[in-house]
């Protein structure tokens, strides 16, 4: 069985609407508790995340940080890779929707958060569960992967 891994996205610019959506997410996740994130470059800065993925390429976490940097990446990821849970896992509640969600704190701040909303408490604990027994034995996956968006794809004349 193929072990989960750690997988890098590397985007052109930190300020590309598609990385909204994970900025939201991470802030109603940990903003919900109050605690300050890492420090994020310009704007026009290349923006890099990464996600815990299962064998079968399921995200189970992914950073609560977007890095202006794939080494800065690499780095929060090899910290989660070795202290995942040590400064405490937090729980938390979606006050939009209702669902259920949690963040690991690694070396004082928020590092690991959920991949989505869960609806029921017992689905949280599962897949906090699988995060906790994955995180350790995660390998890294070299290199990242180039998010290119639509509208930066060479135009192909029809025939």
């Amino acid at each position: 069985m193929a072990d989960p891994r750690i997988v890098f996205t590397c985007f052109a610019s930190s300020d590309l609407a598609i990385l909204d959506p994970w900025r939201e997410h991470r802030g109603r996740v940990v903003g919900s508790a109050g605690e300050p994130g890492r420090s994020v470059g310009a704007a026009e800065a290349p923006a890099v995340v990464w996600q815990l993925v299962s064998a079968n390429n399921r995200e189970l976490a992914r950073s609560a940080d977007i890095f202006d940097d794939y080494e800065d990446a690499v780095i929060s990821a090899n910290e989660a890779v070795q202290f995942a849970g040590s400064d405490g896992v937090v729980p938390t509640s979606d006050p939009l929707t209702g669902g259920y969600g949690w963040y690991i704190r690694v070396l004082g701040h928020p590092a690991v958060v959920c991949g989505r909303w869960y609806l029921a408490e017992r689905e949280r604990r599962h897949a906090l569960r699988l995060t906790l027994e994955s995180m350790p034995l995660a390998r890294l996956t070299p290199g990242a992967r180039q998010y290119i968006g639509r509208n930066t794809l060479p135009s192909r004349a029809l025939a």
